[in-house]
């Protein structure tokens, strides 16, 4: 019972017991959520230092948001934010999908790091991948599309995602083992969880989760070739 406590929690992430009326502190239940929810789903370390919103406005953020390398990797972060905003539509809350306008992240920096022809961040991925919600059918059928209307718990539409100045920073592969850090365009995704109406919260996270990983290894690349070139 206290398990599946936990895990509406985390699926209400934006709308968990909050004053109606107020713009409140969460920390203290959020951030056992997390600390317990989030290496479970991860697979590492992830903390929360705070998180502030207000359902009237619609307006919060989250504070410093650490998620740390998996496990056969070194100790340290794989994914650092130093400020995620959020304004939502406050009307969407308590309808059971709940419309984000935008989500602003801001100083995220992402350690990159290869080892044995696999890399911190997708193995996180993969890790979120196992924990997302599967077809409600017998037997089970990969190919079959998920109606997300019938997974218990909120959903999510983001509209917009905005990632400003984002960094990459890693090591580059042998003989040269030579450091490099190194600042990313802005990042702007749109639309997520639109298409189904609404996505459980993880479906949500693994969803800008995978287009980061896209543009990091992107910058990972060129900066490779770059480094080749000198």
């Amino acid at each position: 019972m206290k398990k599946i406590f936990l895990l509406l929690l985390l699926s209400g992430l934006i709308s968990l017991g909050i004053s109606s009326y107020t713009t409140v502190s969460i920390n203290p239940i959020l951030k056992k959520t997390v600390h317990y929810i989030g290496p479970r789903v991860m697979g590492s370390k992830v903390q929360l230092e705070d998180a502030k919103l207000s359902t009237l406005s619609g307006y919060g953020s989250l504070q410093n948001v650490y998620l740390g390398n998996p496990v056969g990797f070194p100790r340290g972060h794989c994914i650092q934010i130093g400020a995620i905003d959020v304004d939502m539509l406050p009307s969407s809350i308590g309808t059971g999908t709940i419309i984000i306008n935008d989500l602003t992240i801001k100083d995220m920096d992402i350690a990159f790091i290869t080892q044995r022809k696999e890399n911190n961040f997708a193995l996180l991925l993969q890790n979120l991948r196992r924990k997302l919600p599967e077809a409600p059918v017998f037997p089970p059928n990969p190919s079959k599309e998920i109606d997300y209307a019938n997974v218990i718990g909120n959903r999510y539409v983001i509209k917009n995602v905005h990632i400003i100045s984002p960094s990459v920073s890693g090591s580059m592969p042998k003989p040269q083992k030579a450091n490099f850090s190194v600042m990313m365009d802005d990042m702007n995704f749109s639309n997520i969880g639109a298409p189904e109406h609404g996505v459980p919260f993880l479906v949500a996270l693994e969803q800008i989760l995978a287009k980061i990983e896209n543009r990091v290894r992107y910058a990972v690349m060129d900066t490779y070739a770059r480094y080749k070139n000198y």
